[in-house]
């Protein structure tokens, strides 16, 4: 960012694609919030992420969706990481990996994101993927109980 007017410019454009992004105007959002993307901003990269996962004003891109989460946690973006651990728990743009999964989960509750501690509670739960713990699951679930 070299002068205001440039950095004028990006929040405009940041803000103009949330506000297009929360009222479903995805094609609008893309081309506000992909060359932000571009430039590694994170809010932008989370947002682009969740259009290509879901298919959301263009078509479904999974693994490009996945790696846009990436970039995006590797700046401390909490939701990013919270989605890193559905597409490891659901094998989506991504091998499906249940440990992964947890570890990801696990980064986001530290973010205090009580989604996050409800999905590590149910994996616990149901003992499907993961041993059956009960101690675990209700620490979980008081935790996400604390924080929401």
């Amino acid at each position: 960012m070299s002068n205001s007017n440039e950095t004028d410019a990006f929040s405009a454009d940041l803000s103009s694609g949330i506000a297009a992004f929360d009222s479903k105007n995805f094609s609008m959002a893309y081309q506000l919030l992909a060359p932000l993307a571009a430039q590694g901003n994170a809010e932008s990269l989370w947002r682009l992420g969740m259009m290509q996962m879901n298919g959301l004003g263009m078509v479904e891109n999974q693994p490009l969706g996945f790696e846009n989460f990436i970039q995006a946690a590797k700046q401390g973006h909490a939701f990013a990481h919270h989605m890193i651990g559905v597409a490891y728990m659901t094998g989506e743009g991504v091998d499906k990996d249940i440990n992964k999964a947890i570890e990801w989960f696990e980064k986001a509750a530290d973010f205090d994101l009580p989604g996050a501690m409800y999905a590590l509670g149910m994996l616990y739960e149901d003992g499907k993927e993961v041993p059956k713990d009960v101690d675990k699951a209700q620490a979980w679930y008081a935790k996400a109980e604390k924080v929401s």
